[in-house]
């Protein structure tokens, strides 16, 4: 892989920015938001690019644009930026043209981005589909629902409303792989449980 080094920089980057953001985000302190970004690089990206690292290996996709489509995959949200998948596919097109990555490649993880949400532009390659279900099945983790009550405005029951709508979106419709979905398969009953109040 010749472009193993410059990925692991990237990454590097990235988590750094999570680490140490550089702009609070909208209503919260400068503690709460590194709080808020450090969590959600541990809780939710790094498990996206293991998952997607692993099932690129497994199902033969391109590594390095499914490596570098799961780091950059939320990059928008670092600078609050909506719709997230639309924005942050071509910010992360923008910064891989700027480090010397080749068009071809800073396509395809453009598209990755554009595509890992499932709404408006569905994924079609193999290596969208991978980028995809990791970030699904990242929200089977369950301390991920913990982070997200943390920081939501909304009331309890809109939290859990919320969270059990994503649950059987992501694995009914996000999780293209049925080992994949077998994995998570416990987790996502065992959350369906938590969030079903009525």
């Amino acid at each position: 892989m010749k472009n193993m080094g410059k990925i692991q920089q990237i990454e590097e980057e990235i988590k750094n920015l999570h680490y140490n953001p550089l702009m609070a985000k909208h209503s919260f302190s400068d503690a709460e938001t590194k709080d808020f970004f450090n969590t959600f690089w541990d809780i939710h990206i790094k498990p996206v690019i293991e998952y997607s690292k692993q099932m690129a290996e497994k199902y033969g996709a391109h590594l390095e644009a499914v490596w570098l489509g799961a780091i950059l995959h939320d990059i928008a949200r670092l600078s609050d930026e909506e719709p997230h998948d639309e924005v942050g596919s071509k910010k992360a097109y923008q910064m891989l043209i700027e480090k010397g990555f080749n068009r071809e490649l800073a396509e395809k993880v453009k598209s990755i981005i554009l595509t890992h949400r499932c709404r408006k532009y569905p994924p079609e390659t193999l290596e969208q589909k991978i980028v995809a279900s990791a970030d699904a099945m990242a929200h089977f983790i369950p301390p991920f629902y913990f982070w997200v009550g943390k920081y939501s405005i909304k009331n309890f029951v809109e939290i859990l409303d919320g969270n059990m709508r994503k649950v059987k979106k992501d694995y009914n419709q996000k999780i293209f792989f049925k080992d994949e979905k077998k994995m998570v398969e416990e987790q996502y009953k065992m959350l369906k449980n938590w969030f079903n109040y009525k």
